[in-house]
């Protein structure tokens, strides 16, 4: 029997059990047996196409909601899974735990899985929807006046972006006749474009920026990010890359290879750019440590959008393995984040000195740091260098001296956060404040996990890319400027 839909079911169902829960004197022992049991999850499904109640390919077109289950989204979603249940087990270490945040952090899971796996247009819009809900929702549960404001933002242009995106939807179907990307795609390659397939191209591209940060929606998920509490922003982090992945992999399903795609693809090309090298350069000018994450998280985003962008299977796989990669280093880097600010705080002019009083977490994070930043033998050191040689294959020189110099420039923000934070001198009686303070052991364990990751995907990169390799394969088309 084919368990794949447990992928989407089971943390919907702990979603609705958590929220009854609430403030359960057992809440951290089913925290962390779930935060166990997701990791199971991506092991129980077939690979293959997996069509809902019964329904099956009727006269040549799929009948019904279906799911595509393959080795690269396997990967995919055991990574989603694994962060999840790292930042639930940090969850754990909370003195004010309660099932509210849980609930929500299952949802989005739920959401982002269905969106990755899914084979029809409306089934992703509406986990899309969800999946906005569940970051809103996160966001709003760090409890602070600044955060209400930024969940409220995100609301307010969510309610544009998502009605367009469907308004796309609804323009495609209108074309097409159908809403199952596989059948969509034998059309579009089939018969000549049209007004409302162009705009749905075009409303598919706000969608994509809206749900991954990618410009013009960038401020409003660094915001995001940076309003939420730490370990949460983790999460929230996750969310976007996965969902830019797989929203950048239907626009490619959907238009690959078509005469009018490529403009398209340049379009995409120029927001990912921008969002690198925007993002880089407001890190270096931020004083607030979660800040400078934040848009760290916009400018790796815009790494993994501009592999993607070029479409070859290099490029595809450069994206993809990227996007794992930068999940497992920024949430690495946004716990450590939680830890700093559990001794003191996140303005980086107030902190000092954290080396000798934490030695080993001050390592990790460095560990993190260097990762971001593309230094072997760390994972990010692997995917940017595929990223640099898919942009070369393509003649393409420019965007992988761009990513080069993006890379130089986030080291050195990474590199004077460390130094304020570990290095720089503080007073004696900072010093003994610091050794009074008590920091998660849970958020610590995660934070030990993620940096194994990061070295062993960076001395074993097979692991993760010959998976996705016949994927992209599949998808991406060669081709050369």
């Amino acid at each position: 029997m084919n368990l794949l839909p447990l992928i989407v079911v089971y943390p919907l169902i702990l979603a609705i059990i958590f929220n009854f829960l609430y403030k359960n004197r057992f809440i951290k022992i089913f925290v962390l047996l779930t935060a166990l049991s997701l990791l199971t999850l991506p092991f129980l499904g077939d690979f293959g196409t997996y069509f809902f109640s019964n329904h099956g390919v009727i006269n040549g077109l799929v009948s019904g909601i279906s799911y595509i289950y393959n080795p690269a989204k396997q990967v995919m979603v055991f990574t989603l899974m694994l962060i999840a249940s790292l930042v639930l087990i940090s969850m754990a270490g909370e003195k004010k735990l309660n099932g509210l945040i849980a609930s929500l952090v299952l949802m989005g899971l739920a959401s982002v899985s269905a969106i990755l796996l899914a084979d029809d247009l409306f089934n992703i819009y509406v986990f899309y929807e969800i999946a906005a809900i569940a970051q809103t929702g996160l966001v709003i549960a760090s409890g602070t006046e600044s955060a209400f404001k930024s969940a409220f933002k995100y609301m307010i242009v969510g309610t544009v972006a998502g009605s367009l995106l469907l308004l796309g939807i609804a323009f495609l179907l209108s074309a097409t006749g159908t809403l199952n990307i596989t059948d969509m795609h034998n059309y579009l390659a089939n018969n000549p474009a049209t007004p409302p397939i162009y705009g749905g191209l075009l409303m598919l591209i706000i969608g994509l920026g809206y749900g991954s940060g990618l410009p013009p929606f960038h401020t409003v998920k660094a915001d995001m990010y940076a309003k939420a509490k730490p370990f949460i922003s983790a999460i929230l982090q996750t969310y976007s890359k996965f969902i830019l992945v797989a929203m950048m992999l239907v626009i490619f399903k959907l238009f690959g290879g078509l005469s009018y795609f490529a403009p398209t693809q340049g379009i995409i090309m120029a927001l990912s750019i921008f969002a690198m090298v925007f993002g880089v350069v407001m890190a270096l000018l931020q004083s607030d440590y979660k800040k400078l994450l934040s848009y760290h998280a916009i400018s790796q985003g815009g790494y993994v959008a501009a592999g993607l962008a070029i479409g070859t299977p290099l490029g595809i796989v450069a994206g993809i393995f990227h996007a794992i990669n930068h999940v497992i280093y920024k949430s690495a880097l946004f716990l450590g984040a939680h830890l700093v600010a559990q001794k003191k705080s996140n303005n980086l002019s107030k902190l000092g000195g954290l080396l000798p009083v934490m030695p080993v977490v001050a390592f990790m994070i460095l560990c993190a740091k260097l990762a971001i930043s593309g230094a072997p033998p760390f994972n990010g050191f692997q995917s940017k260098i595929l990223l640099a040689q898919s942009a070369m294959a393509v003649n393409m020189p420019e965007l992988a001296i761009i990513m080069i110099f993006v890379s130089i420039g986030t080291f050195v923000s990474m590199m004077k956060a460390f130094y304020l934070i570990f290095l720089k001198p503080c007073s004696e009686e900072q010093l003994n404040e610091y050794k009074n303070t008590k920091v998660s052991k849970y958020s610590i364990f995660s934070l030990a996990i993620l940096t194994i990751l990061c070295v062993i995907l960076g001395i074993y990169p097979d692991i993760v890319i010959n998976q996705i390799t016949p994927y992209a394969t599949e998808i991406g088309r060669i081709w050369s400027l």
